[in-house]
């Protein structure tokens, strides 16, 4: 009877909302919220098609709530601080939104300047490479790197959200075990051009505190860092799971779950870092509207 439960709920999510949504019924600002976290508490793929078919509906409904759709969902998922950030799903709106039938092709237009953010290291893809030079003069490549896992830790000395995360790295066992076991290597990455101040800064002594200096990340924007601090962890393939991570929580518990598992299979990875990278109180949200 549960089973049968959720199955119709997913029905109504996926088909009836929409259309409430586009007549005007639910709530523009909390209510985009809502159907967010319902699309992100679905397993992966469901989300992915149930994204689809509301941005579908809303297409050929309204261009002015699809517009409206889009500007709430873009800020929302790309934003790497908030709750509702998610990589993948921010890649499908963008390439929904490149090729609306109900928009013009200048509307389109910013949307499809926005693909090649979108696609560049992208989940499941290899990241771009990183050559970084450390505090005692000798240089590295990111794709040297043999253990299961690396987490790539963008800083900035002078950036304060920056100290608080370091902060917590100081005492994060979890990452100091992983590293101890050789499961995971740690490598802080500053990409601009302050060499005494990046070379000054304390880091905590299981990361490696790497410098980009060739200054390609900015020169030749090989990542897009929206903010800092950033958090991208890759497989032993230096494949995507995470991209552009804000929240330190959201990388602990992804690799507490990926902990003594090395998948060869990225999707299976993924499949698993978009359960335990989802914020609780997105499901919290979704067992009240429950």
């Amino acid at each position: 009877m549960k089973k049968f439960k959720v199955n119709i709920k997913k029905v109504i999510l996926v088909v009836i909302t929409p259309l409430l949504m586009t007549c005007g019924v639910m709530a523009q600002g909390e209510g985009y919220q809502q159907y967010l976290a319902h699309i992100i508490a679905m397993n992966r793929n469901e989300s992915f098609n149930a994204l689809n078919t509301y941005l579908n509906l809303n297409c050929k409904t309204d261009k002015k709530t699809y517009k409206k759709v889009f500007s709430v969902f873009e800020e929302m998922l790309s934003e790497p601080t908030w709750e509702y950030h998610n990589e993948e799903l921010y890649k499908i709106l963008i390439e929904h939104a490149s090729t609306a039938p109900c928009l013009s092709d200048n509307e389109k237009m910013r949307a499809k300047l926005l693909l090649d953010v979108v696609h560049k290291n992208a989940p499941g893809q290899v990241a771009n490479d990183i050559d970084y030079e450390t505090t005692d003069g000798s240089r590295h490549r990111m794709s040297e790197i043999t253990t299961p896992y690396t987490l790539i830790y963008f800083n900035d000395p002078e950036c304060f959200s920056c100290s608080k995360v370091k902060e917590r790295l100081d005492t994060c066992t979890t990452l100091k075990n992983m590293v101890c076991d050789s499961t995971l290597t740690v490598v802080g990455i500053y990409p601009y051009n302050n060499f005494e101040e990046w070379k000054l800064e304390p880091i905590p002594e299981y990361l490696i505190n790497g410098w980009d200096y060739e200054q390609k990340i900015e020169g030749e924007q090989t990542y897009d860092l929206m903010t800092m601090p950033l958090f991208y962890l890759l497989d032993h393939d230096k494949r995507v799971i995470l991209k552009n991570e804000g929240s330190l929580n959201c990388v602990l518990r992804v690799l507490t779950h990926l902990k003594g598992r090395e998948y060869n299979d990225i999707e299976e990875t993924l499949d698993v870092a978009w359960v335990w990278g989802m914020s609780p109180n997105i499901l919290k949200l979704v067992r009240e509207d429950d």
